[in-house]
């Protein structure tokens, strides 16, 4: 309780927050790997997927293409689909990739946030004496 009572006063949960938001990205994108046995199913059309592959590697429908080391196509087999990469910006995301991506720009500008509300604090505290 204490803990939780000087993180409040000191302000310290707006330097954790980003932190929180980063390591919850990282976490979704880790439980599907491990769902899918240290794979990433990819929504990828298959127009898309044969611009990808190499040359004289066959596209079989309904199942599961390796596309890298890490990455397959995503079918009714892989797990947790909704949290796979299924946003296609170019570039392919998933909700945790955007997770990670939120939290990354919170570290940007969370510390001078922080600062200021301290010091706001602190001259308030000194005016009041």
């Amino acid at each position: 309780m204490k803990f939780m009572n000087f993180v409040r006063k000191s302000m310290l949960w707006i330097l954790m927050t980003p932190y929180a938001i980063l390591g919850t990205g990282i976490m979704s994108n880790q439980v599907v790997l491990q769902a899918n046995h240290d794979t990433f199913p990819v929504m990828i059309n298959p127009i898309k997927l044969t611009g990808i592959l190499p040359d004289g590697v066959t596209i079989t429908p309904g199942q599961s293409q390796a596309i890298d080391e890490v990455h397959v196509t995503m079918t009714s087999q892989t797990h947790l689909n909704f949290l796979a990469d299924v946003f296609d910006l170019g570039t392919i995301y998933s909700i945790g990739d955007f997770t990670i991506m939120l939290g990354e720009w919170m570290l940007t500008f969370t510390p001078f946030i922080w600062g200021a509300l301290v010091i706001r604090k602190l001259t308030e505290e000194k005016e009041s004496e």
